[in-house]
């Protein structure tokens, strides 16, 4: 083993052959110098090296066109046209079963065609189904099909505004997503009945916006929001851990309840309301009518408003077809007068919150078509448009101290955001 001053000794030493050197060259500056002879045994060819698209090919290789799928245009013709062989072509629609079915192909589609820059024989398609996804096509030195996707990048953006017709108008109206309004709504689904919203009612939003080669490509996750409605104001964070993911208000109870406001994934308009004495418009006498009436089209899919069992899904006389579900020992559903059943959807099927059940009809003793939505606590039958909906499980004391140091910037930026209705996107990455 080398000893410290060993070391040390070679060190000095290689910096007296360097010194002596370097003086031998000095003292015989005016020495002949060798000739240098330069000819095609002693030259060394640069390579151009590899140039890298944004598919991962090498760009110097290849001339790339890109095209458009044309009415009534189809893979094989695009493939016939860049002088494909049939028997190639074959082998492509084999390898593509399982990863892309040709018939889904449509007008305007982009696609790349990756030429030889010798041959200028096409070798390589790139269709891309989306913005996001693409499939590749190689036929070069052997027939091969996979997809692949494009690189997303993500930016803060803030968003704010008070509604004055409804949340998606005001969406539209400063140029954001109307799908931002969709997101709010599966987040304050709970708290919230996106269908009964009122001028005045403001919103506040963080958020990733997602870009594809630059273009906006669609929205990210929430990462903290505010709603108020009808001068109650409600918050959302998003947080993430190992064992948990989900929103939560500020003091750490889970925003996310056991049952959705309404059954419907869009608007639909209350017909009548829950009430203890309502005229029957068949029987024309007054009678209890436990349920919401939602007056929404023939075949509406109705979305079960929670995890929970099937315990009934028949004709029942007047209620027509009902589908009623058991969520927990407390909160029962039940969804009258559909028109049908959803594939699967029988008693003792579990569903999940969100999932179609069935679909809106007049089936039953009824004027019109419409959905009679009713809910069961303790087996008495509730007003669905009051009923306090029970919290999901919160935050416990052992991440509370981290979840508390997460959201307290998140809270700071949104008392920083007007609500005037403008909107910014903020000039940092998401983390």
């Amino acid at each position: 083993m080398v000893n410290s001053g060993m070391k040390l000794g070679l060190g000095i030493g290689v910096f007296c052959l360097i010194a002596t050197l370097s003086l031998t060259f000095y003292s015989n500056k005016n020495a002949e110098l060798p000739e240098l002879v330069i000819s095609p045994d002693n030259m060394v060819e640069i390579s151009e090296g590899v140039q890298l698209d944004p598919y991962g090919f090498n760009r110097i290789s290849h001339e790339v066109e890109e095209g458009r799928v044309k009415r009534n245009e189809s893979l094989y013709l695009i493939l016939r046209d860049l002088d494909v062989s049939p028997q190639t072509i074959y082998e492509i629609n084999q390898k593509s079963k399982g990863v892309f079915q040709s018939n889904r192909i449509k007008p305007g589609q982009k696609y790349l065609t990756y030429l030889d820059k010798e041959s200028k024989g096409a070798q390589r398609l790139i269709l891309h189904t989306n913005a996001l996804d693409y499939v590749v096509f190689e036929w070069g030195n052997e027939v091969a099909v996979k997809t692949g996707q494009k690189e997303v990048t993500t930016r803060i953006a803030e968003a704010s505004g008070v509604i004055e017709s409804s949340l998606y108008e005001t969406l539209v109206g400063q140029d954001v997503s109307a799908l931002l309004g969709y997101r709010l709504s599966e987040i304050f689904a709970w708290q919230i009945d996106f269908f009964r919203l009122y001028p005045g009612d403001s919103f506040k939003v963080i958020y990733e916006e997602e870009f594809v080669d630059g273009e906006p490509f669609g929205i990210g996750k929430i990462l903290a929001a505010e709603f108020t409605n009808k001068n109650e104001t409600f918050d959302a964070f998003y947080f993430e851990t190992d064992d948990r993911a989900g929103y939560y208000d500020r003091e750490g109870n889970g925003v996310q309840k056991a049952l959705m406001k309404a059954p419907f994934k869009y608007s639909q308009r209350v017909s009548s309301n829950f009430s203890h004495s309502r005229f029957h418009p068949v029987l024309k006498r007054r009678m209890p009518h436990y349920g919401v009436d939602y007056a929404a089209p023939l075949g509406t899919p109705v979305l079960s408003v929670g995890d929970g069992e099937v315990v009934e899904a028949q004709y029942r006389g007047a209620n027509g077809n009902i589908v009623k579900i058991r969520h927990n020992g407390t909160y029962t559903t039940a969804y009258l007068h559909l028109n049908g059943f959803a594939k699967g959807i029988r008693a003792g099927q579990r569903v999940k919150q969100g999932q179609v059940i069935g679909y809106v009809g007049k089936t039953g003793r009824v004027t019109g078509v419409h959905l009679d939505y009713r809910i069961y606590k303790n087996g008495q039958p509730v007003n669905p448009l009051k009923v306090k909906l029970p919290p999901s499980k919160a935050i416990d004391g052992a991440q509370m101290e981290q979840f508390t140091n997460h959201i307290e910037d998140l809270k700071f930026q949104l008392s920083q955001i007007d609500e005037a209705g403008e909107s910014t996107v903020a000039s940092f990455a998401a983390p």
